[in-house]
């Protein structure tokens, strides 16, 4: 298959996303697959861009069998609220033409990370235009983090953040996470328990 995976953290990255993005996409690699992904520079955990790496630049690599495609980003040498989505907002905007630039490659398949939410609108369109299938991977939910914070308490705004969230959810033609408590939460927001993956960290199922 053509897989193609888009999502922000990516390796050599040592913890968190990027080192499961990275071990995920060079077994399907090694296992007969061409596997492209579209992330940024590695910056996590330390919030500082890696050595060797531009922020600022577009950059693309051969790595382990994927080639990876780098997208610049704004990375916050301290992150606050404001910074931190400015952050993922940069990188949403920055990868929009890397990901339609695999167009005429025709992906079997697009796997979309969560963190960041705000690549889903940029995944699904792609989608849909080349009638690619989709699918919505979470490893975390940014919106319930940030309500759980305090951050968008108002009715309003917080009953049409989550309305938009089970809108895009619902076009993905499977939704997967890492526990079944998140499973549920995902249940919960697209009332399509059909589309729904069990998917581990660290556990490859075979395409």
């Amino acid at each position: 298959m053509k897989i193609l995976l888009y999502g922000i953290n990516y390796a050599p990255e040592l913890t968190g996303i990027g080192k499961y993005s990275g071990e995920m996409c060079e077994w399907l690699a090694a296992n007969g697959h061409e596997v492209r992904v579209v992330c940024a520079p590695p910056y996590y955990p330390e919030w500082q861009v890696g050595a060797g790496y531009n922020g600022g630049q577009y950059r693309a690599e051969h790595r382990n069998g994927v080639n990876v495609w780098r997208c610049p980003l704004f990375v916050p040498k301290q992150p606050s609220t404001l910074s931190r989505l400015l952050h993922l907002m940069s990188f949403a905007a920055t990868s929009l033409p890397v990901v339609f630039r695999q167009w005429f490659w025709k992906p079997d398949v697009v796997i979309c990370i969560e963190p960041t939410f705000f690549c889903v609108p940029t995944a699904l369109l792609f989608c849909k235009l080349r009638g690619t299938k989709s699918m919505l991977h979470i490893q975390d939910y940014e919106l319930d983090a940030m309500l759980g914070l305090g951050m968008g308490k108002a009715g309003v705004i917080a009953g049409f953040a989550k309305a938009v969230e089970r809108w895009f959810m619902r076009g993905f033609d499977i939704v997967s996470s890492i526990s079944y408590s998140m499973l549920r939460n995902a249940e919960s927001k697209t009332s399509q328990p059909e589309k729904l993956f069990y998917f581990p960290n660290w556990w490859i199922p075979i395409f």
